[in-house]
């Protein structure tokens, strides 16, 4: 299982982005799920359709793409022009072989093991529907019109139904999950000085995508406590 945040991270997302699929592929049953990087990158570059005008300029200003754009095209994007900003992302689409293009676009938000669920983030106790939505949720990859906040939270004062709260609009579901009977919520996309676990979540990003160390974390079992390994 991949957390996500493939892209944006390191000096060689294209050779990362290469090695994932070739080790799922390698390995059938395993997953990467995605990360709100990657969820940006696709809807700003338009790798699932028609580039989304609200992560056009979003990704612009405030992900650190310059990896990603030296990777594929060997340059940095053109940030402070707008209209070069949006050819340098049909330019970048163009770069990325076919097969990195068609594994960004689609991969699942969630991947569900006995006593597991493997997310980018995690589930967001400031939404009105119960731990169970939150699930089909994820598994359908729908959220704006099946998911609400909760009036009076800081969701619902910053709602907006571009970018799922699960995948990192809210860095605070990060830490402090809504609890799924039976399942402990592995996560990664903050990082973390080591494993960070309790009754309700692992938090698993020591890296942060930029630095050591890297720690994956092996389950023998839905009801073993995890094994950490760290590179």
């Amino acid at each position: 299982m991949f957390l996500g945040d493939l892209v944006d991270r390191g000096s060689d997302v294209k050779g990362t982005v290469g090695r994932v699929i070739e080790l799922l592929t390698g390995k059938p049953g395993s997953v990467c799920v995605m990360g709100n990087h990657d969820f940006a990158l696709v809807n700003a570059a338009g790798l699932a359709g028609p580039p989304d005008a609200y992560w056009v300029d979003r990704y612009r200003s405030a992900y650190d793409s310059d990896g990603t754009f030296m990777s594929y095209l060997g340059r940095a994007a053109e940030r402070n022009n707008l209209e070069k900003w949006a050819s340098d992302l049909a330019e970048l689409r163009q770069a990325m072989p076919g097969l990195h293009r068609e594994f960004l676009a689609c991969p699942p938000w969630v991947a569900e093991a006995a006593g597991h669920l493997f997310l980018h983030n995690g589930l967001s106790r400031e939404l009105n529907e119960p731990a169970e939505s939150h699930r089909h949720v994820l598994r359908a990859r729908r959220w704006a019109e099946v998911a609400s906040p909760r009036v009076g939270t800081k969701t619902f004062d910053h709602w907006q139904t571009s970018c799922p709260v699960w995948l990192g609009a809210d860095r605070r579901a990060n830490a402090d999950q809504l609890p799924v009977p039976g399942n402990m919520q592995v996560v990664g996309h903050v990082q973390v000085t080591k494993p960070e676990l309790n009754a309700v979540r692992l938090r698993l990003d020591t890296s942060g995508g930029v630095s050591p160390p890297l720690t994956a974390a092996l389950f023998r079992g839905p009801d073993e406590p995890p094994e950490y390994l760290t590179d």
